[in-house]
């Protein structure tokens, strides 16, 4: 039961990333660019299948030009 949660947010997560990066025109190779993150791991962050540490969500916050809550809104 705990993995379960544990996906679901890790997917609402990526899926939250990419919503923000596609509402600024942004292409994961633009968002790799803005904060040194590779574009296959990006890929892998967005569709939930990365973990990802805080210091990567900062660094993904940073890049997007939104503040770290921005991330985590439904």
């Amino acid at each position: 039961m705990e993995k379960d949660n544990y996906t679901k947010h890790l997917i609402r997560l990526g899926q939250r990333i990419r919503e923000i990066r596609k509402s600024k025109g942004m292409t994961q190779v633009d968002l790799e660019v803005e904060c040194h993150i590779n574009n296959g791991d990006i890929s892998r962050i967005e569709n939930g299948q990365k973990n990802i540490e805080l210091h990567t969500i900062i660094k993904l916050a940073d890049a997007l030009g939104v503040e770290l809550h921005e991330l985590f809104k439904k």
